[in-house]
């Protein structure tokens, strides 16, 4: 039994609804006039001693940066300034991303800590005996504090946002895919569209139950298929969902491209001018990256290129770094 099974208000594990919470949770940002990925990248390169040494963990994913940092030798004050750098990391991720700020305080009272397995008594707590410092948690809550008292970060334009357009009206940002400015976004679903975890998690919880109340009215969705409703409170007014196939079952590239086609078929049907899309069948799914990004970029072109006559702005949308840089080269080829 974890220690806090009474506390039923407290949130302990930064994962899944609250994985916002955790440094690993992909959030660009800017920190010391470097571009990260993640807090967990700004604030592992803190400890070298020079913007040169720090240069490195910009690309990094946050596990890299984590080992990384590791290995890094670290400068001699680092024991402490390490809470105050990570007060002000923390605070750049959530002001540049407004978003994350809104959820942060959308949490109103419930208690924040950082649970975890591995023994991280200083910045988090032991789930099974509720020990521990919990210096990021309290970080969490002062900010959420202050949040309350002055007000949400204003949205600033370009912040917390990456993006590359090529031509053909190909274009890849590094955003959540909620909130792309398009007409149309696409959910990775599967097969009851009765929401999950991801892409399809994120899109239902900020759509809010109405989706979920018309997703059920569907019939549920075929693999390499494509079912359309409302977007309700997500900026985007329609919601295409598509199910990939799992990385090695039989025909798992065709049903892939299927996907990207059913979808733009459903855009054209319902005269949709601009859709996002994310990156179908990775994650869960096991997709290879670099291959589901090549299929999605390839797939789009030639529909495109076989409907002329439909000019339609698509935008492929990623918080995941690589598959992000995967985009951008082939829409660059491709353009």
């Amino acid at each position: 039994m974890r220690y806090y099974e009474n506390e039923r208000e407290c949130i302990d594990l930064f994962r899944e609804e609250y994985e916002f919470l955790s440094n690993f949770y992909p959030a660009l940002m800017e920190f010391e006039g470097i571009e990260f990925y993640n807090a967990e990248a700004a604030y592992q390169a803190q400890k070298c001693r020079n913007k040169e040494e720090r240069l490195h963990f910009s690309r990094m994913y946050a596990d890299a940066a984590k080992r990384q940092g590791r290995k890094a030798e670290c400068r001699e004050d680092w024991k402490e300034v390490r809470i105050p750098v990570m007060r002000a990391v923390v605070r750049a991720k959530f002001d540049q991303n407004p978003v994350l700020a809104r959820r942060l305080l959308e949490t109103g009272e419930k208690p924040l800590k950082e649970g975890n397995y591995w023994g991280d008594l200083f910045w988090g707590i032991n789930l099974h005996t509720g020990e521990g410092e919990n210096h990021l948690g309290k970080i969490l809550m002062e900010l959420r504090d202050t949040y309350k008292k002055e007000g949400l970060p204003e949205k600033r334009e370009g912040a917390g946002k990456k993006s590359f357009a090529g031509r053909r009206d190909l274009e890849a940002e590094f955003v959540d895919i909620t909130q792309a400015d398009c007409e149309c976004i696409v959910n990775a679903a599967n097969e009851t569209l009765l929401g999950g975890g991801g892409v399809d998690g994120a899109i239902h919880r900020e759509a809010g139950r109405e989706l979920m109340e018309e997703c059920r009215q569907l019939g549920g969705c075929k693999t390499g298929e494509a079912k359309i409703t409302g977007g309700y409170r997500l900026r985007a007014s329609y919601v295409i969902h598509t199910v990939g196939p799992h990385y090695g079952e039989k025909k798992d590239r065709e049903l892939l491209a299927s996907c990207y086609r059913s979808c733009m078929e459903l855009a054209r049907e319902n005269g949709i001018r601009s859709i996002a899309f994310p990156a179908i069948s990775v994650g869960k799914f096991s997709y290879p990256k670099r291959e589901a990004a090549r299929t999605a970029v390839e797939t789009v072109r030639d529909w495109k290129e076989e409907h002329p006559d439909y000019g339609i702005r698509v935008v492929f949308c990623t918080v995941d770094p690589g598959i992000y840089e995967y985009f951008c080269e082939f829409i660059q080829q491709y353009s």
